[in-house]
């Protein structure tokens, strides 16, 4: 079959055709013990830090080396959709599914305290913080909402991102690195990335990860998970800058 130049070039740019045909390979994977569900990770720069969610009782952190070397694990009584580190003031925060976004203000004393209330719709959505720690990204269905973090205002809407169909499959999960946003279809194990203006700008095919809700950035990696539920998980990370 023959496709035109102008077709091509209409395909890639609306993201229907990528030119990026080769599946990527994860640079460092670690087993995670969620006790409930591998949700989210993040870092510092010195550590990683694994949330799950499911059942606020259960709720946990834990911390591992950039090796991927478990340390410790901190009870948070809250049931988390994603964990943020925020370069200005060096917490961690989270979003769950109770509508709220938590700052950590200890993790030896699972202390938190609220940041924003009911800030986004979609409970089950998992946020994310550019790495400055000056915005905070909320994708829904195909719509992505960019806040600034320290005044919790609405600044930019962008439509027809791409992602999975359904909740499941990553419709509601966003990543972002400090030159890109970052989608993805759990299901069809594909990576979408975007520019920082909401251009589509490629699509790649990975090898490992499938749990929707799982899609993070952190210490120069694109994360995904597959989940324990209730066993044990795995964290998966591609580089990407």
């Amino acid at each position: 079959m023959k496709i035109s130049v102008l077709l091509l070039i209409t395909l890639i740019t609306t993201g229907i055709f990528s030119l990026n045909a080769q599946t990527i390979s994860p640079d460092i994977y670690f087993d995670d013990e969620p006790g409930t569900h591998n949700m989210g990770i993040t870092s510092d720069g010195e550590f990683y830090y694994t949330c799950n969610g499911g059942k606020t009782y259960e709720g946990k952190i834990s911390k591992y080396s950039l090796n991927g070397n478990f340390m410790k694990s901190f009870g948070i009584d809250l049931d988390m959709r994603s964990i943020m580190y925020n370069s200005k003031d060096k917490q961690l925060y989270v979003n769950c599914y109770d509508g709220n976004i938590y700052k950590i203000t200890s993790l030896e004393d699972g202390s938190f305290q609220l940041a924003y209330s009911k800030l986004y719709k979609n409970e089950q959505a998992s946020l994310a913080m550019d790495p400055k720690g000056k915005y905070l990204y909320y994708l829904d269905d195909g719509t992505l909402k960019v806040y600034d973090f320290t005044k919790g205002t609405l600044v930019n809407t962008y439509y027809g991102i791409n992602s999975g169909p359904e909740l499941g499959s990553g419709n509601s999960s966003v990543a972002v690195s400090k030159k890109y946003i970052i989608t993805f279809d759990s299901g069809k194990q594909a990576f979408y990335i975007y520019d920082k203006k909401g251009n589509f700008k490629e699509s790649i095919k990975y090898k490992n990860g499938d749990y929707g809700f799982s899609l993070a950035y952190a210490n120069g990696h694109i994360f995904v998970s597959t989940d324990g539920d209730y066993g044990v998980g795995k964290w998966f990370g591609y580089e990407r800058k």
